[in-house]
């Protein structure tokens, strides 16, 4: 059976093949305005289908960067002017083997998605009155969940000195517009409508969108940590 991640990457996967199908017609009838829209609508696939495979598989963006190597080596191969075959060849099956190698590598996710499932289910129950996601060891960067009503916020809140490295990314508008937060007296929040909750797969979304698009993932990820509240 598969998992509500296998699920939703399934349905991208097919959004992503129905919108390279539709801007290849518009640009069969010089249609490009409309291509245009789709491949701005395609683009936004690509990056939330990258995100849910990272959630997926950390290992994911090394895989796809030693895969590219490969796609363009072979590109380079097809060229009947091309002069160093026999590197390129060496090349390709190296890159094979360490795509091989890393696929052979057991995974484990950035965090224990478990752990964020029962703390967001006990908030929705109301058997806690929230929590904190602390995104890495440091800096002090954290996710604060409460509940009010039939809503979820999600606050990014900071306690740092203001003197790190990572304080300018919390003032990143257009990275946080992006992933639906207000800014709301000095802090970026964002509210679920719990009225169609099922499970804790959209939030879960966010929060990987958060660790990768915005707070980009280092090995640090590796002490995320919730505290209840």
């Amino acid at each position: 059976m598969k998992s509500d991640l296998e699920e939703t990457i399934e349905s991208y996967e097919m959004e992503k093949v129905e919108l390279e199908k539709q801007i290849a017609e518009y640009v069969k009838e010089a249609d490009y305005l409309y291509a245009h829209y789709h491949q701005r609508a395609l683009r936004k696939v690509n990056r939330t289908l990258d995100t849910l495979k990272r959630l997926e598989n950390p290992l994911y963006s090394r895989i796809r960067e030693h895969q590219m190597y490969i796609d363009n080596c072979r590109k380079m191969l097809a060229d009947p002017e091309y002069v160093g075959g026999d590197y390129l060849k060496h090349r390709i099956k190296h890159y094979e083997d360490k795509i091989l190698e890393l696929k052979s590598i057991p995974v484990t996710p950035s965090y224990d998605s478990q752990e964020i499932d029962d703390a967001i289910f006990s908030l929705v129950n109301g058997e806690i009155s929230g929590f904190k996601f602390y995104f890495k060891s440091t800096p002090d960067v954290y996710a604060d969940f409460t509940k009010s009503d039939d809503m979820i916020h999600i606050q990014i809140c900071s306690q740092t000195d203001g003197t790190n490295d990572y304080q300018y990314l919390l003032s990143d508008i257009n990275k946080f517009k992006a992933l639906g937060f207000i800014l709301m007296d000095g802090n970026w929040v964002y509210t679920y409508d719990l009225t169609s909750f099922k499970d804790a797969l959209e939030i879960k979304i966010v929060l990987a969108r958060l660790i990768y698009e915005v707070f980009h993932y280092d090995r640090r990820f590796d002490e995320a940590r919730i505290v209840l509240g």
